[in-house]
């Protein structure tokens, strides 16, 4: 599979992501063991660009769903493994529902 490396941005609400995969990306998440990754702070979720279509807008909406739960009131309640433990549950089953907009591969 060749890899796709790309810069996009996702609106959710008035909250901005930025949605990447690059060759740097690729390296730095596979040394620390993961298809991707968020910071919340920044608005940026990185996603490695060797990855199916499909399992990349998997990852994407399993970081969103981070980012979507630091804009709630869900971010005090739960602690960072009961937050993973709910999006991981969720994600997999929403991803099967959900075609993410304005997002082109």
């Amino acid at each position: 599979m060749t890899s796709q490396y790309f810069n996009r941005h996702l609106s959710v609400g008035h909250y901005t992501v930025c949605v990447q995969a690059s060759r740097i990306d690729d390296v730095e998440l596979a040394e620390q063991g993961v298809v991707g990754d968020s910071d919340l702070d920044a608005g940026i979720i990185r996603v490695r660009s060797d990855l199916t279509r499909q399992r990349q807008r998997e990852v994407v909406l399993h970081e969103l769903l981070h980012h979507v739960v630091h804009m709630t009131h869900l971010e005090a309640r739960w602690d960072e493994d009961e937050q993973e433990e709910v999006i991981r549950a969720l994600s997999p089953w929403l991803a099967q529902l959900v075609t993410i907009n304005n997002y082109e591969w």
